[in-house]
């Protein structure tokens, strides 16, 4: 905390807390102005420290400390007169491990998008601990989920957008490759668009254990298999109709064929007392009859 002039923008005082952690003695606090330790923001548009400071409230500022480190802060400052001069009190907060880790997360964000222009996966890093899902592009692009923010969802946003007729093999098979620390996990089940149409994935991941042996981390990639899951599919029913097929040539075309076959012995060896008028009629609706079971396997075939 400290209080400084709004006409010079110098310090006319401030707290022990200050002193501490900007490393500078009060003394030499006295004798700075503000501008002295606000740090400027370097680096292209689109750097990571600009996104950052963007994202973040008006508030937050970048300051510099004596060592030339340079700290994320939040900033809240209220007029004050102090000893007959314009005075502003500034209550300083320290945000230095709140924006690492928001700088790791689009980091890690980052590196995910690179992979992802190699492979048509969506990548996934699973913070066990947190709860907390890092996505890469992929689940926007490929799955069409847009109000993702910041690339991060919670394990639950996951989990609720399986199939529920797949949700409990699922989770039920990640539960016990945690429980029994076996590294590598694969599944196939299906996940939810933004859209809300369904699609067939394979998904697999690696487990990270911390010293302890106790699993801390996942990190995978979603495959969307609904293509080949459809193209499985034909085939299946078209391998159906064959054996429908098979089994109709084996059985419903031998009878007819066979009582075919026989009356034609019959008129072959002819006897005196054959009649000839039946044995046509038995003849004749045994032709039909195989010639309604070969227009059947026609209408079946692929």
């Amino acid at each position: 905390m400290w209080i400084y002039d709004l006409n010079t923008h110098a310090f006319l005082d401030v707290n022990q807390a200050a002193v501490n952690f900007f490393g500078y003695s009060r003394e030499e606090f006295l004798g700075m102005n503000t501008v002295q330790i606000y740090q400027e923001i370097s680096g292209p548009e689109n750097s990571i420290e600009r996104l950052i400071v963007t994202a973040m409230d008006k508030e937050t500022q970048l300051l510099r400390k004596k060592n030339g480190e340079v700290v994320y802060v939040h900033v809240i400052s209220n007029p004050m007169p102090f000893h007959g001069k314009p005075g502003q009190l500034s209550l300083v907060t320290d945000l230095t491990e709140r924006i690492e880790s928001e700088r790791k997360m689009m980091e890690s964000a980052e590196r995910f998008n690179i992979v992802s222009k190699a492979t048509s996966d969506t990548i996934w890093d699973w913070n066990l601990s947190a709860g907390t899902i890092i996505w890469n592009r992929g689940i926007k692009g490929i799955f069409g989920h847009k109000d993702i923010v910041n690339h991060t969802t919670t394990a639950d946003w996951w989990s609720n957008h399986i199939h529920p007729e797949d949700r409990k093999r699922v989770l039920s098979k990640i539960k016990q490759h945690l429980d029994d620390k076996i590294a590598r996990w694969q599944d196939e089940y299906r996940f939810i668009c933004g859209d809300g149409t369904y699609r067939y994935v394979f998904d697999r991941g690696f487990v990270l254990f911390d010293e302890k042996g106790s699993p801390v981390r996942m990190i995978g990639a979603i495959e969307d298999i609904t293509k080949r899951k459809e193209y499985i599919r034909a085939i299946e029913e078209q391998n159906k109709k064959f054996k429908e097929i098979a089994w109709m040539q084996s059985h419903m075309v031998r009878a007819p064929l066979a009582r075919i076959m026989a009356l034609v012995d019959l008129i072959k060896y002819d006897q005196p007392d054959n009649d000839y008028e039946k044995m046509l009629e038995y003849l004749s609706s045994s032709a039909k009859e195989l010639d309604a079971v070969l227009i059947n396997i026609a209408d079946k075939a692929p």
